[in-house]
């Protein structure tokens, strides 16, 4: 069941964000306003603002920031809804739902799920896992280990689960809804080793299976369902908040067995997108816990371009990320193969790890001196950075190349003036070339933008004074007639630029509150509507 919206708001106006800080941390509340120390991050002065009237705080240290419940969900490590639930309690408020198509059964399907996997971690205990137990003892895994992390089997003895279901009045239906199900109708895991996929709250959402024969993908993930998303949920073991909060830091890994081998190395705050590219919303979900995350994906090319990725969207998460990477030794192809061969060298290659720019940089130096191509590539990883962090690397590049940084400066804008018409995946990125593509979209529909382009306007004057100055002038506007690209590049366009334009918003109006002495909360609530439409935009991506 979802909360009514009023519910929410009716709650909100009865409620004190004072009453939650002021019991979880050091603070004093002076009229509706108050000064704390930030639980999100040690410090020994109070840097966290709020506010009673409007239910808001903000961090001026680490940056954090929102409404009542967001404090109530990131101090107790809950789900929004559960956070709202706490609220309630606290004040003895009756809250409303309402039925929605998607979760209207949650907890009737989270009890059929665990109906499931009890039944696959029988069958692990079953003669037909023999095979699977043989596998997972090359792996260096025993009863134990596979007791512990809830590791479990999948037969290919379909009538017997079937037999299963039937019996717990679990239909396919349920199967389809809970992602066992392939767009096929047929059932996705057979003769697997099953990995339990948790929701924060160390619920099971769903399952990773590893193939123990050649039928199918070596690794495949249950389908989205009712209760997981894969561009949000990750694989880890049930320690990992506890554990990344006590060390202060995340690993972010390829696979199962890396979060695993981790786990046995005695580091529990590993986490991985299980197979599939980092995205934004899993990336935000870590950020949750901590600020600072080491990567350590596979020693390819496809870990390389995993990595790469990785400085796509880090701007994208609301806290500002401090992001590592393992420089990983060329003998070993993942964390596992080092947990498998050598274990005793895990330290040791866990103290040797560069800032992500650096790591990235040194990889292509090591293949490729040439300084176009240096230059390129430099262009390519950084295109995603705010001004501060690129000034930042160009530093690092003028070191590495024993070059003056304004020669840098001065090569590297001509490089992009010489490069402006080859229009790849990685200028597609850019944007002046979301803006072009927007543009241009204005201007063949005689300026009578899209709702969506209405309030990319809204949200930059500079770039609504561009089409103000377009309409007036039809010579400067030819140039954006001859602009061709797909629906879905424009599509992208439209969610990059509002996203980028946002982020600037948001940021412009967090300094101007800092800067304001009487603490304008409106302003932060700005901020907050801002945030949660940008989320909108971005889980389109």
């Amino acid at each position: 069941m979802g909360i009514a919206r009023q519910s929410i708001e009716d709650l909100k106006k009865i409620s004190k964000i004072s009453d939650f800080i002021l019991a979880t941390t050091s603070g004093k509340l002076r009229g509706t306003k108050g000064m704390a120390l930030c639980p999100f991050h040690g410090e020994k002065t109070a840097s966290m603002s709020f506010t009673d009237v409007e239910n808001l705080f903000h961090c001026f240290g680490c940056k954090e920031g929102g409404d009542i419940f967001k404090y109530v969900q990131e101090i107790n490590n809950l789900e929004f809804q559960d956070a709202i639930e706490f609220v309630a309690e606290k004040y003895g408020f009756k809250l409303t739902y309402t039925q929605t198509s998607d979760n209207s059964d949650f907890k009737i399907y989270q009890e059929k799920m665990n109906l499931i996997n009890n039944y696959f971690l029988e069958s692990m205990e079953s003669g037909q896992s023999k095979d699977a137990k043989a596998y997972l003892q090359t792996r260096k895994y025993d009863d134990s280990d596979i007791k512990k992390y809830s590791i479990s089997f999948v037969s290919k003895d379909e009538e017997s689960f079937n037999k299963f279901c039937k019996s717990s009045e679990i239909t396919k239906e349920d199967l389809r809804r809970l992602g066992f199900i392939s767009s096929n109708g047929n059932m996705l895991f057979k003769n697997r080793i099953m990995f339990p996929i948790l929701s924060f709250r160390n619920d099971i959402i769903a399952f990773g299976g590893r193939a123990i024969d050649d039928f199918g993908p070596k690794y495949l993930n249950s389908s989205d369902s009712v209760l997981y998303k894969k561009n949000r949920n990750l694989y880890f073991t049930n320690d990992f908040i506890t554990a990344t909060k006590k060390k202060g830091y995340a690993f972010i890994v390829e696979g199962y067995f890396d979060v695993l081998s981790l786990n046995k190395l005695g580091y529990s705050n590993a986490a991985s997108p299980s197979g599939t590219a980092l995205t934004y919303q899993q990336l935000d979900s870590v950020s949750r816990y901590t600020n600072k995350i080491l990567i350590c994906f596979d020693n390819d090319e496809a870990g390389l371009k995993a990595t790469e990725r990785v400085l796509d969207i880090k701007n994208e998460v609301s806290k500002q990320l401090e992001i590592h990477c393992l420089n990983l030794p060329s003998e070993y192809k993942d964390i596992s193969e080092v947990f498998e061969l050598k274990p005793d060298t895990f330290n040791d290659i866990l103290k040797n790890n560069n800032e992500i720019v650096e790591y990235l940089l040194n990889k292509f130096l090591k293949q490729d001196s040439n300084k176009k191509n240096v230059f390129n590539y430099f262009q390519k990883i950084t295109s995603k950075l705010s001004p501060l962090e690129v000034d930042i690397a160009l530093d690092l590049l003028s070191e590495k190349l024993s070059t003056e940084k304004e020669i840098l400066k001065r090569e590297l804008k001509f490089q992009t003036v010489n490069d402006v018409e080859k229009v790849s995946e990685t200028s597609l990125d850019s944007v002046s070339i979301f803006k072009d593509i927007v543009t241009s979209n204005i201007v063949k529909n005689n300026y009578e933008p899209s709702e969506e382009e209405k309030e990319i306007m809204l949200l930059n004057n500079e770039y609504s004074e561009l089409i103000n100055s377009l309409k007036k002038d039809k010579n400067q506007s030819k140039d954006y007639l001859n602009v061709s690209f797909l629906s879905e590049q424009y599509d992208e366009a439209v969610v990059r630029l509002f996203i980028h334009f946002t982020n600037i918003k948001i940021q412009n109006l967090i300094n101007k509150f800092e800067q304001d002495e009487s603490k304008d909360f409106s302003l932060l609530q700005q901020v907050e509507d801002l945030k949660k439409k940008k989320e909108i935009y971005q889980n389109t991506i």
